[in-house]
């Protein structure tokens, strides 16, 4: 099968494409033949051999980048029973050991495989699992942000953001946004959000203390920098701060908050829960740019640029 492949870590140059084989479907696993792959923000670690340090890992090359993508399964490991040939479905596997998503197949376990909810396209399904789930468990399992609460999302049009954003409202939160540009604005305040605010406008910490000015019961913060340690003094006393591991951000504060980090891990009962959401039809994703499998250097280069919502490349198979 065509791959797009690492011999070593490194930067977007390092990327080849190649034909490898077809990886086989264990008893709890189904093969994918799939449509597109996700590029997301977490892939360029681990192409720099990040996670592979960070976890003390002994990386196999050539070696396949991915954790999200989306296709039909053309084949299904003995002990699988929930699905069938053909199958429409997504998938997020985080470190798949058979390789991953910027391949034509993929090998997952089914427990990371959900079919694909009747409002999404086989394109937007590919890009929505990993920063859903992200923003699902960041908000109702860490911050569990209740109907009424006022949360402020940093990064609002980010790949995490953008789904945040749609999600507290959904729960029935009072959602102030801090985008990123006048296409990062635009882009939530068409997903429904009022209160927005550009990040890189000079004076932002004053236009978001404007619509805060009693404070905010809880945060997300999907970018780091200054300004989000700036908007830690917005939330009140006892209030619940969250942000996904690989954000920097310096939680060192006077204030009585409860700031926690957190993985957004992928697993059955979550991919359930957002599925619920996606098929209420109150939730999409943004796909700011669809490359093609060969040209994953410039879909990396381009992740180290500006744009709103997620990054995509298409599958063809000869």
């Amino acid at each position: 099968m065509k791959a797009a492949v690492l011999h070593r870590f490194g930067g977007p140059e390092e990327f080849q494409i190649e034909q490898v084989p077809v990886p086989q479907a264990a008893s709890n696993e189904v093969l994918i033949k799939l449509q597109y792959s996700a590029v997301s923000t977490w892939d360029a670690f681990e192409r720099q051999g990040g996670y592979a340090e960070m976890l003390g890992m002994q990386p196999i090359f050539p070696y396949i980048l991915g954790s999200e993508g989306a296709g039909t399964i053309v084949d299904i490991g003995k002990d699988v029973a929930e699905f069938k040939l053909g199958d429409s479905v997504y998938t997020a596997s985080f470190l798949n050991a058979n390789g991953g998503t910027y391949a034509e197949y993929v090998a997952v376990g089914a427990e990371y495989v959900s079919l694909i909810p009747k409002p999404l396209g086989m394109k937007e399904a590919s890009a929505i699992l990993g920063v859903g789930i992200t923003a699902l468990r960041g908000l109702e399992n860490v911050l569990n942000l209740q109907k009424g609460e006022t949360i402020l999302i940093l990064g609002a049009s980010g790949g995490v953001g953008h789904m945040a954003v749609q999600l507290a409202k959904l729960m029935g939160a009072e959602v102030i946004a801090v985008a990123s540009g006048d296409d990062g604005v635009n882009l939530v305040q068409q997903l429904g959000i009022e209160k927005v605010v550009n990040g890189r406008s000079e004076n932002a910490l004053e236009q978001i203390k404007a619509l805060v000015p009693h404070g905010v019961d809880s945060a997300l913060f999907t970018a780091g920098g200054k300004l989000a340690q700036d908007l830690l003094e917005l939330v009140r006393n006892e209030g619940r701060v969250a942000y996904p591991n690989g954000v920097q951000l310096d939680v060192n504060t006077t204030a009585n908050i409860k700031v926690s980090a957190y993985n957004g891990e992928p697993e059955g009962e979550i991919m359930a829960r957002l599925s619920r959401y996606i098929e209420s039809e109150a939730v999409t994703v943004h796909i700011a740019k669809k490359f093609q499998l060969e040209e994953i250097q410039a879909a990396h280069k381009a992740l180290a640029g500006h744009y709103s919502g997620k990054l995509i490349v298409g599958i063809d198979h000869e």
